[in-house]
């Protein structure tokens, strides 16, 4: 499963394979080498080309927080509530009610973890992040733009083919208080 998350795995196995058949190819000098070369280079090629194009759990996971992000940079709501489950009431009102009170300009994920449990039906996923979230306050009551990093937990489920989030929780004591539920 490695080799369909990151093209790193098959990368690194090719140079290796690629490193050892270049000493042998000096030490022997045989040129017939020189078709397994091309045949690991292909093969590796050909990994990071299938790790791409094949749609992993953990990638559409990523692809849709990215997307919510991307929604909030555009401050767009409805393409923001389509990220988020339709059962998912308080995410929802959340969703709303900082569209309504910040103009954001920048958001940014980083050092995200997810976790993925096939073992429900349908499946399920936890990710913890930093938000970092750049803006301005619509109501007046900050002056200028804000940036701040949020620590932040938001559950996933696969619905009708595709990853929705359920359920966000913000781990920062202070921004527990700020955002209503």
């Amino acid at each position: 499963m490695m080799f369909l998350e990151s093209p790193w795995p098959a990368l690194l196995l090719g140079i290796a394979a690629e490193a050892i058949l270049l000493v042998i190819l000096v030490r022997s000098g045989r040129g017939v080498l020189l078709w397994a070369i091309g045949g690991v280079a292909l093969l590796t090629a050909l990994a990071v080309v299938v790790e791409q194009l094949i749609p992993t759990h953990r990638k559409q996971v990523t692809a849709t927080l990215q997307g919510a992000a991307a929604a909030l940079e555009a401050n767009d709501l409805e393409r923001l509530l389509e990220t988020i489950s339709p059962a998912a009431a308080d995410t929802r009102a959340a969703a709303r009610w900082a569209l309504d009170t910040a103009l954001f300009v920048q958001l940014q994920i980083r050092n995200l973890e997810i976790a993925i449990n096939s073992t429900t039906s349908p499946p399920t996923a936890r990710t913890t992040f930093t938000a970092v979230a750049t803006g301005r306050d619509r109501r007046g009551e900050i002056e200028g733009v804000f940036s701040r990093p949020v620590r932040m937990e938001v559950d996933l489920r696969r619905e009708s083919g595709r990853w929705l989030i359920t359920a966000h929780r913000f781990l920062d004591e202070e921004m527990q208080k700020a955002f209503p539920r």
